[in-house]
């Protein structure tokens, strides 16, 4: 169902989610107020209002964390890709000022490499997966990196330089990964739960257009902002995830020099 929902787009996924939410909200608010209706036990109403407060707390609480869950790991995506996309920059111009000549095949794969991060890898982690032709353009990268002797005073600062860099573009393509591999947050799960038991407690109210109208409202807050939740802890999918323009300025200003 999560991926159902962010394989969608982003208005789609909102109506649908509200939707779902909306409809599941009214028919466990029918079937609890037939049970109840049945039972003749509106004398619970105290009882299941207080119920429904407390629910309805720990319900709010539980998506305060999860929304903060999913924007500080969107955070850290955002930062790993700006990073990486600096030290690729970096990398680019180190070889040059290294021996612009002698190091034109890696410069040339440097921005084969960023080309196919935003071509092949950002499709593929769509799917929780990597991106093959990035990933072996990345390991002729190391291997011309590792092959590279420093002979003048220059090079050899610019050696170490080039080489963590790499490092750090390795580094960061794995953050990528484990970013697209992540699961929603599992009080997703709780959050429903509770959703549910509190479409329950308004069972003891009768039906009439303005509780109607609160259960709607209610439901589709709950379907919005969980919907914004899982776009949010998929941000490879989701419809609010992050994008290759860090990327795409890199490439541009790589192939102007």
């Amino acid at each position: 169902m999560y991926e159902f929902l962010l394989s969608l787009p982003r208005w789609a996924g909102f109506l649908v989610a509200i939707s779902l939410t909306v409809i599941f909200g009214f028919i466990v608010y029918y079937i609890a107020f037939k049970f109840i209706t049945t039972k003749k036990s509106y004398e619970l109403l105290g009882s299941t209002n207080s119920l429904f407060t407390v629910t309805g707390v720990l319900v709010a609480l539980m998506l305060s964390l999860s929304f903060a869950d999913v924007v500080v790991d969107l955070r850290g995506i955002e930062n790993a890709i700006e990073r990486e996309s600096v030290a690729i920059s970096d990398v680019f111009f180190d070889l040059q000022q290294f021996d612009a000549e002698g190091t034109k095949s890696t410069q040339t794969l440097l921005i084969g490499y960023t080309k196919a991060v935003i071509d092949d890898d950002w499709p593929a982690l769509a799917n929780d997966q990597l991106g093959k032709d990035a990933g072996k353009l990345l390991k002729q990268i190391s291997n011309n990196v590792l092959q590279l002797e420093a002979l003048t005073s220059i090079q050899k600062k610019l050696l170490p330089r080039i080489l963590d860099d790499v490092d750090l573009i390795s580094d960061f393509r794995l953050i990528r990964q484990e970013n697209s591999l992540s699961k929603p947050p599992i009080f997703i799960n709780v959050i429903i739960i509770g959703f549910l038991i509190s479409m329950a407690c308004f069972g003891n109210n009768k039906p009439n257009k303005t509780l109607l109208t609160l259960v709607a409202l209610y439901s589709s807050f709950i379907g919005l902002v969980l919907f914004l939740i899982l776009a949010l802890s998929d941000p490879f999918q989701g419809g609010f995830g992050v994008d290759t323009t860090s990327y795409e300025n890199v490439l541009q200003i790589m192939q102007s020099n």
